[in-house]
């Protein structure tokens, strides 16, 4: 198996999925590409790809950065820092440099914070990689942040997110509730069902503490339901105290006829469900790494790929059994080096594609 086969299928599987996630938020002239109805659009999760595989398709990039000067404010950042240093998804550099430009295009100060320089570069690096041709002239704010590219020039055609598209129920519900935890919690409650604080801590990359406040200051208005508090039952001496369950019965929930009203759509029937993808991204950028590393040597030995590939997936391994990604990446199949990693080749790209 060559290296560089897996390594296209792989990407053109990723930018495609850029592209309809995009596509979806109302960036502009990408055709009728959307993303998926029944999954919820992370836009968080789709900027941090942006910043590894857009810098291959530099219309992609550009477009996304035209949407982030416009509609940039419905990003969390607070869920965007946690979930690059949890997963290691993204470049942190070229984040910086689209912070940068967000922040100096916009009124948005919140990108001040991820706005400032990671640190001097003797040498401009490309932005684009792979076809992108190097200009004379290179963007000033780019070329702070250490990259080199053609000075940009944004369209401003992006298109707020359409409220009658149910994948981009997320982005709706910021814009209805703020974008806070608590349009966080609503999304996992409405998407997944009923769930414990710790859970939605998980799930939406917060602490359980700040979950936990508003999911109880929210139960005060009667649309989410509280758990009922366990009784302290008095135990006799000698005797076991009885185990206490974690279950349904102390989990938060709504009634989902009473937020029948968000439903502006007429495809899926009910709410879309919520994918978590961050793990499975950052793996496929491990793997990227390594597959990139081992096209540029000839002859390089199958074998050691696929020990150096395995190495990689095994970084990710506990996030991504976390988000029910285990059994489809084969970290609990009996295999072979060789036999994993063709079954890799074969299962991620369609995977992807299948998002």
């Amino acid at each position: 198996m060559s290296p560089s086969n897996f390594n296209e299928d792989l990407r053109a599987g990723l930018l495609d999925w850029l592209w309809r996630g995009w596509s979806s938020l109302g960036v502009a002239g990408t055709g009728s590409a959307s993303a998926r109805a029944d999954h919820v659009v992370d836009v968080e999760t789709l900027l941090l790809a942006t910043t590894v595989w857009g810098r291959r398709e530099p219309r992609l990039f550009d477009e996304a950065l035209d949407w982030l000067c416009l509609h940039g404010s419905l990003v969390h950042m607070q869920r965007l820092k946690n979930l690059h240093k949890q997963s290691g998804l993204g470049d942190a550099a070229v984040l910086g440099a689209m912070a940068d430009v967000a922040q100096r295009q916009s009124s948005q100060v919140k990108w001040k914070a991820l706005a400032a320089p990671t640190g001097s570069k003797r040498t401009l690096e490309p932005l684009f990689i792979g076809g992108a041709s190097l200009t004379a002239v290179s963007d000033p704010v780019f070329a702070a942040h250490g990259f080199q590219r053609g000075r940009l020039e944004l369209r401003q055609m992006s298109r707020a997110p359409s409220p009658g598209i149910a994948a981009n129920l997320w982005l709706k519900l910021r814009c209805l509730f703020g974008t806070s935890t608590r349009a966080e919690i609503m999304l996992h409650l409405l998407t997944t069902g009923p769930m414990t604080a710790a859970r939605l801590a998980r799930l939406s990359g917060f602490t359980q503490r700040s979950v936990l406040l508003p999911l109880r200051e929210m139960a005060l208005s009667g649309h989410v339901i509280e758990p009922p508090l366990p009784q302290r039952e008095r135990v006799l001496p000698g005797k076991t105290p009885a185990k206490r369950h974690r279950g349904p019965s102390l989990a938060y929930s709504i009634r989902a006829d009473e937020w029948s009203f968000l439903r502006t759509w007429k495809n899926p029937v009910g709410f879309p469900k919520y994918v978590p993808v961050t793990a499975l991204l950052a793996a496929c950028q491990s793997l990227d790494g390594v597959l990139a590393a081992a096209d540029d040597v000839k002859g390089y030995p199958s074998a050691t790929l696929a020990i150096r590939c395995r190495e990689a997936m095994k970084k990710h391994a506990t996030q991504l059994h976390q988000q029910g990604w285990s059994d489809e990446m084969g970290l609990h199949q009996r295999l072979t080096g060789q036999q994993w990693l063709e079954h890799i080749a074969q299962k991620l790209p369609l995977l992807i594609r299948s998002l």
